[in-house]
């Protein structure tokens, strides 16, 4: 279990690391897209997106995934983190990413203290390249989740994802072909979101040893 205090205590060494970078991310890519991912258009739309930490049960470390809302698009009904496309008038990436989980989810961007960028990942069918950050609140935080966007928001404890062992389905994604899953908080994983939390999963597995 990691306590949130430790989890404060371990950011100067997240801060520090080396990012595992696309090598850890293709852990959880499904096999056809690792050379589209390799290989990214010229001019990608840009999108960006946050894995923020906070402190729920049992003054455990948990970060947010949310399940999208149903809407005619390539990430309907997907599991990801809060963030979006950014906005001309957004200053960064990582402004973006807070306007983003602030209309989302109603967390204040003020609130939120960036750690880290981690490696950007290009997403083949949406044709996105994402800038994912870590990020931290503390104190209490009240949630107002926008049911255009949001379906549900799904707490997962940061051990359940240190101790998350992959797997494959073939029920999700198209084709049916077989793609790498993670399973948290009983909701499965995979695509972009999948690859990501393994970079994420590095790290932490790194500052805990």
């Amino acid at each position: 279990i990691m306590q949130f205090h430790s989890f404060l205590e371990f950011i100067p060494k997240i801060r520090e690391l080396n990012l595992p970078g696309l090598a850890q991310q293709l852990k959880m890519a499904p096999p056809f897209r690792k050379q589209l991912i390799e290989q990214p258009i010229d001019n990608p739309k840009r999108a960006a997106v946050v894995c923020l930490f906070h402190e729920g049960i049992d003054h455990e470390t948990f970060f947010y995934l949310i399940r999208r809302a149903t809407y005619p698009g390539v990430h309907s009904n997907q599991i990801g983190f809060p963030g979006g496309q950014i906005d001309s008038t957004d200053k960064s990436p990582w402004d973006a990413a807070k306007r983003e989980l602030e209309e989302e989810i109603g967390i204040s961007a003020k609130d939120v203290t960036l750690i880290k960028e981690m490696t950007p990942l290009y997403i083949p069918p949406s044709r996105f390249l994402v800038d994912c950050f870590l990020g931290f609140i503390e104190g209490k935080t009240e949630l107002m989740i926008d049911a255009n966007e949001v379906q549900q928001v799904i707490p997962v404890a940061a051990h359940e994802l240190l101790t998350a062992n992959s797997g494959f389905s073939s029920q999700v994604g198209s084709n049916g072909v077989e793609v790498p899953i993670y399973t948290l908080s009983d909701n499965i994983v995979w695509g972009a979101t999948a690859m990501m939390l393994a970079e994420i999963k590095s790290i932490l597995s790194q500052v805990q040893n």
